[in-house]
């Protein structure tokens, strides 16, 4: 869920922010294009510089580099964007297309590309195999607004001479190979909005000059080995949207001044070695739409202001020493949750409160004085495992939309209640490792979308109902360490499964067990 929660979190952060990214390369396009007037040919200079970098490059599999022939790198030339007015190259995106296994470049970064004086925008992206280190020379590019050298092959430390690349906007070099410090330097473009670097091998800490970046709006560090304490300057970035410390080696505790950056849509600290406490004022961020700080050493209890976040819709503290009760209100709390995970802390409280603060109204049924929950249609994923949770499952009037609930390891007691079928969209159920007694509703039939189901080691009894053979969709699923008796059902999958899915009960009897005894 981790890689895929990350990259979901990444992508709708940059569908928000697309129509600027758009504007400016249209931008850089339009205005060169204009009107149907012949166009002036390209700068001989310009495209001396263009040739440089394809000597450079030894593998083209994308094509791209074979349209580069003839005199005019303004007309046919793939990548390549000019001035209608001066014919000068403001633009060069050479970027991979589908499949990317199959087609990327080989080479280096020639530093010819220095020589293109008026380039204003420079993309070689997801070339795979363009190496060797970033050359010092693109820091003679001074109209240089956009400068993208994402998934390729580069090494080496980042020249500190980028720092005078002062009309610089949005710098990108995820996903190489760089290594040693971030570069001071890099502190005085102060009109920087975009700095991405994540997964790569950048070591040390976060250099004090970037405190002059106070423009920026997206700042990922991901997946690389920093260290020190997370700079608390970054509360003064008053435009930051994303900021992603993930995967790294930060230290200390999570510095309050980033509960003022009101801005903010996406926060990960996640694999971190923070400590301390969650910052209770971390509630004031109203525009946080993902929170991730898994994997660390946080303690204490979750603040309860979270809960007023209305537009979070992905929380994970998973993998921490979090204790204390379970965050819950009156209900109608996150509404826009779609993914909780709070697995692996020491919470204690009750299941039935976290559901009811969970849910977006209470139902009376006709047989029932309990209220049964309805849970919010957007919540699609609940893991509170491994944890010292407490309580019974509440009757649910309906939850059509979770589809992965996890609460095992924990000392939830009750019974399954019947209504559990009233969650008909979940493929993932685990309720093992717990004091769960009483029978198994014959109403879970009916959740015909399972493919995981655990309810192993706990203190049920009984059969395995009979028309469990209505779940045929089940890839897994384990009723170990119960009291129950009798035959398993004998269609598939139920039939098929190991006998480990069934040992240490009182009887139960069936493939693939020994054949039940024939009563006479």
């Amino acid at each position: 869920m981790q890689l895929s929660a990350r990259l979901l979190r990444v992508l709708a952060f940059l569908l928000a922010a697309l129509p600027s990214y758009a504007d400016s390369a249209a931008a850089i396009g339009t205005a060169r294009g204009g009107d149907d007037s012949p166009s002036p040919p390209c700068s001989p200079a310009d495209r001396a510089a263009l040739l440089g970098f394809k000597a450079g490059v030894s593998v083209d599999t994308t094509g791209i580099l074979a349209t580069w022939a003839g005199s005019d790198c303004c007309g046919a030339w793939e990548g390549v964007t000019c001035d209608a007015a001066t014919g000068r190259v403001v633009g060069l995106q050479l970027e991979a297309p589908p499949p990317k296994s199959r087609h990327y470049m080989q080479g280096a970064l020639s530093p010819s590309l220095g020589g293109l004086e008026f380039l204003e925008s420079l993309v070689v992206r997801d070339m795979a195999r363009i190496g060797d280190a970033i050359p010092a020379a693109l820091s003679r590019l001074p109209r240089l607004r956009q400068l993208y050298l994402e998934g390729n092959m580069l090494s080496g430390p980042v020249p500190g001479s980028l720092g005078g690349l002062r009309s610089l906007q949005y710098l990108s070099l995820a996903g190489n190979r760089l290594d040693g410090q971030l570069p001071p330097e890099l502190g005085a473009v102060s009109g920087l909005e975009q700095i991405n670097v994540a997964r790569n091998r950048f070591s040390g800490a976060v250099p004090p000059s970037y405190v002059n970046l106070s423009r920026l709006a997206y700042l990922d560090l991901g997946s690389n080995l920093f260290s020190g304490a997370v700079p608390g300057f970054l509360g003064q970035f008053r435009n930051l949207a994303l900021l992603d410390l993930s995967n790294n080696s930060f230290s200390g505790e999570i510095p309050a001044s980033l509960c003022t950056l009101h801005s903010l849509t996406d926060l990960s600290l996640s694999h971190n070695k923070l400590g301390g406490h969650i910052p209770p004022q971390m509630g004031t961020l109203r525009s946080l739409n993902s929170l991730a700080m898994d994997g660390n050493m946080l303690v204490g209890s979750i603040p309860a202001s979270l809960l007023g976040l209305q537009k979070l819709w992905y929380m994970n503290l998973s993998g921490n020493g979090l204790s204390g009760p379970l965050p819950t209100g009156a209900g109608n709390a996150l509404p826009s949750m779609v993914s909780m995970d709070l697995s692996h802390n020491r919470l204690t409280g009750d299941i039935d409160q976290l559901f009811r603060s969970l849910s977006t109204a209470a139902s009376h049924g006709n047989r029932t004085t309990t209220p049964q929950i309805v849970l919010a249609q957007k919540l699609e994923h609940l893991d509170v495992s491994k944890n010292r949770i407490t309580g019974a499952l509440p009757d649910f009037a309906r939850g059509a939309g979770l589809r992965w609930l996890d609460i095992s390891s924990n000392a939830i007691g009750g019974q399954i209640p019947s209504s559990i079928s009233k969650l008909s969209g979940l493929e993932r159920l685990d309720v093992s490792r717990n004091r769960v007694r009483g029978t198994i509703p014959a109403s879970m039939a009916e959740m015909v979308r399972l493919r995981w189901l655990d309810l192993s080691t706990n203190e049920l009894v009984g059969r395995i109902p009979d028309n469990f053979t209505r779940l045929t969709g089940v890839r897994h699923a384990s009723f170990r360490g119960n009291r129950l008796c009798g035959q398993i059902p004998q269609a598939r999958p139920f039939n098929l499964f190991r006998a480990a899915a069934y040992e240490h009960n009182l009887c139960l009897c069936g493939k693939p067990l020994p054949p039940c005894r024939k009563i006479r």
